[in-house]
């Protein structure tokens, strides 16, 4: 979850405006984050394939700093993270997360 606000702890998302396999570039809104004080659509800086996403819409409260989704280079990648759980992993991909 990104830090969008300086009041910001936690956000929800408001909706995905993709599905993993969608393909996304810079500028892309991935998806929209409700803050404390706004709605903002949250845009891609990167390109790439949309790998997993790890909250369903209307998710509330997510801390700063948890990972929204996955983005890999390749979309023969995607199948690797169907069952991918940062929590059990310990560790970031080698994929750039979103």
């Amino acid at each position: 979850m990104p830090n969008l606000s300086p009041t910001m702890e936690k956000g929800n998302i408001g909706s995905w405006n993709v599905k993993v396999g969608d393909k996304v570039g810079p500028g892309d809104v991935l998806c929209d984050i409700e803050t404390d004080k706004a709605t903002i659509d949250y845009e891609m800086q990167d390109e790439g394939y949309v790998a997993k996403l790890f909250y369903e819409a209307g998710t509330k409260d997510i801390p700063l700093g948890k990972i929204l989704a996955v983005l890999v280079e390749d979309k023969e990648d995607i199948a690797a993270f169907a069952n991918w759980n940062p929590e059990e992993a310990g560790a970031t991909p080698e994929a750039a997360p979103a």
